[in-house]
């Protein structure tokens, strides 16, 4: 006979309906009733035991009973190292400890998640080496004791209470190398990590970016919490998209084997990297890169043994390491055979940056700077077969930089079409501000090839012509040592081309008798000599000839603010164009607009007492010698042409030569008169 038990499902229902709310309540009640501070002060005890750092809570721990029972602190801070640069490791708004519901019925508070929110984590290493994420506390208790019967027996210390998923929201992570580095900073804008135990493999799902940059989507193993307090993470495996492009990060970091990581990567833009490498990437692809990075006795060697980016192609190794004083040394080798120009693009302009459409500088606006001279020990050398992209090809480049505690030095040199250029630049630290030199030549060299590969405006194109340079400066940065420049500059060029709009601001009457087209104002030889006195360039006589006339003249260029000034005076070649050859004054610099205005009384004054001797007249006789610049040989012959010439070239006024650029020489007492 079967057995039927009737379940009485109504007063079930009603049964849980009422005391569903009573339950609620009293958790409420219960919750809001307990004292915590006595759990607060055991998950301290536990940390400091643990890592030897303090942790602590600007709001009190509280608990917030619903749906998933969670433990809720606000304002949490964990000590830093003692030599780091700021109190704290980590600040965190918000940490919520979601609690195991059967052991909290139970009576034990078990955290099961652990969510932070508003974290800013800083990660930096000091001199020696050693990171602030190294928390080994000595044992607790170690050495004799009477207990112990005076044995060396040492406790062990306490195993972190581990929480199987944390999930991080909404931080921040600044990674800080040492002084004279800006530091890296990355956002993290979730990320979520798993294991079973702090001492088993660590799985992480992240997305994150650098401030303005594409984001990392990282997913993998990434070894093991206890590895990374005690800077040996372990084994690490983690892929996934950067961009549009692929990234991969296999190795291991450990006691044993040292650091072996081997990173591959491919994409469509190279230039995503340059924010996480804290350098101007150019722009181009698509790209392709294998890198290794290697620990070797005491230093740390990586590896490019391919990186493609579009149709350039090179290799590289850097190795890093400390002397026995702690400095650090960098010795870096690239070997590029081929560097495609058409294929990379410059960096995008960051917020600092001049916004697009403004006038563009003479001078590079990324200059020469030796603030963090004797801080570091580095050598850099790179080796370019070819450069393509130009309107001439360049080859066998040479760069070398060599910096030390007493001296910079950076020295380059390139084959460029049929001729070849070269330049020295050494900074010697000695006295108050340290003194720099520049000398550079080339010969035979494009101008417009010259402007791209450094970044100079000479407002000449398809002109071909000889530089060379001598400048001595003090400062520890170009604009400081342009500042107080001293020196002289020789430029001179056969054949080429004014661009129409570096002729805007001229007077009407001089371009129609300079003629040209749309596209610019051709010139046949032109040539300039400099004598640069405390940051003033003086130009003391100036020749450009012109299929139409041929204009002499001079004046100025401030190297601090860029600003010019000139007189040019034009000889017309035909009668049609004499009523428009009158002399002319032109102001202009960066940032400003370019003006021209006739000043036809100045021809009087460049002229000496009796007959007044050709220009045209005796450029071409010169013109008939082999193998000689024209203009730049009728600019030695000036002062005897126009003996009023030198009187009437424009002076910087006082203002211009105070302009705020390094704090001026504070003259000394004044003696008292006897």
């Amino acid at each position: 006979m079967a057995l039927r038990i009737r379940i009485p499902w109504k007063q079930v229902v009603w049964i849980s309906l009422i005391s569903a709310p009573a339950i609620a309540i009293a958790a409420v009640v219960w919750g809001s009733t307990r004292d915590l501070s006595r759990y607060e002060a055991r998950l301290a005890d536990h940390v400091r035991k643990v890592t030897g750092r303090e942790i602590t809570s600007r709001v009190p721990l509280s608990i917030h009973i619903g749906r998933h029972p969670a433990l809720v602190a606000e304002g949490v801070t964990l000590s830093n190292a003692p030599w780091g640069s700021r109190p704290e490791l980590a600040r965190v708004r918000k940490l919520t400890l979601y609690l195991d519901l059967p052991s909290l019925l139970l009576g034990e508070v078990r955290v099961g998640r652990l969510l932070i929110e508003g974290a800013d984590i800083l990660v930096e290493r000091n001199e020696v080496g050693d990171t602030n994420l190294e928390m080994l506390p000595p044992p607790d208790g170690s050495g004799p004791r009477p207990a112990d019967n005076r044995s060396l027996r040492i406790k062990t210390n306490p195993a972190f209470p581990w929480i199987e998923t944390i999930d991080v929201r909404d931080s921040a992570l600044t990674i800080a190398d040492g002084a004279g580095r800006p530091p890296v900073v990355l956002n993290v804008q979730s990320a979520t990590f798993k294991s079973t135990a702090s001492g088993q493999p660590m799985q992480m799902q992240a997305r994150l970016a650098a401030p303005h940059a594409t984001p990392f989507d990282l997913s993998g193993g990434i070894g093991t919490f206890d590895g990374w307090l005690r800077g040996l993470p372990g084994t690490i495996d983690v892929q996934g998209s950067f961009g549009e492009g692929r990234v991969t990060i296999k190795g291991t970091v450990g006691a044993a084997k040292g650091t072996n990581l081997q990173i591959t990567g491919e994409g469509a833009d190279f230039g995503t990297y340059g924010p996480y490498l804290r350098l101007p990437l150019p722009s181009g692809g698509p790209y392709s890169f294998t890198a290794k990075a290697v620990t070797q006795r005491n230093g740390l060697k990586v590896e490019v043994p391919s990186l493609k980016v579009g149709n350039s192609d090179l290799t590289g190794e850097a190795l890093f390491r400390a002397d026995r004083n702690g400095t650090p040394i960098a010795t870096v080798n690239i070997d590029a055979s081929r560097i495609d120009l058409d294929g990379l693009h410059a960096a995008p302009a960051s917020a600092a940056d001049p916004q697009p459409g403004a006038t563009p500088r003479f001078f590079p606006t990324a200059p020469f700077s030796a603030r963090w001279l004797g801080r570091s020990e580095l050598s850099v050398t790179a080796r370019v077969g070819e450069i393509t992209g130009l309107t001439s090809k360049v080859q066998n480049g040479s760069l070398s930089l060599s910096s030390g505690e007493k001296r910079f030095t950076l020295r380059g040199a390139a084959s460029i079409g049929n001729g070849s250029m070269g330049f020295d630049l050494i900074y010697d630290p000695a006295g108050r501000v340290g003194q720099t030199t520049l000398t550079g030549t080339a010969s035979r060299v494009p101008f417009e090839d010259l402007a791209t590969l450094f970044g100079l405006d000479l407002g000449l194109k398809d002109a071909v012509g000889d530089i060379d340079l001598k400048l001595r400066g003090g400062g520890r940065a170009a604009h400081d040592a342009l500042n107080v420049a001293n020196g002289t500059i020789e430029i001179s060029a056969a054949k080429g081309l004014w661009p129409r709009d570096s002729l805007a601001g001229w007077p009407i009457e001089t371009q129609r008798l300079l003629g040209g087209t749309d596209s610019g104002v051709p010139f046949n030889c032109f040539a300039g000599s400099f004598e640069v006195r405390n940051g003033i360039a003086n130009l003391r006589r100036v020749v450009v000839d012109t299929p139409r006339a041929l204009l002499i003249g001079g004046g100025y260029v401030s190297l601090r603010s860029e600003a010019w000034d000139f007189i040019l005076a034009p000889e017309a070649r035909d009668p049609q164009g004499a009523a428009l050859a009158s002399p002319i004054r032109i102001k202009g610099g960066m940032g400003r607009q370019t003006a021209g205005a006739l000043d036809p009384g100045l021809a009087k004054l460049l002229v000496g007492a009796g007959p007044i001797p050709s220009l045209t007249g005796t450029f071409a006789q010169i013109s008939r010698m082999p193998n000689v610049n024209a203009c730049a040989m009728l600019a030695t012959r000036l002062d005897a042409l126009r003996p009023g010439l030198r009187a009437q070239l424009p002076t910087p006024t006082t203002d211009q030569r105070d302009r705020p650029g390094r704090p001026q020489h504070q003259p000394g007492r004044p003696t008292p008169s006897r």
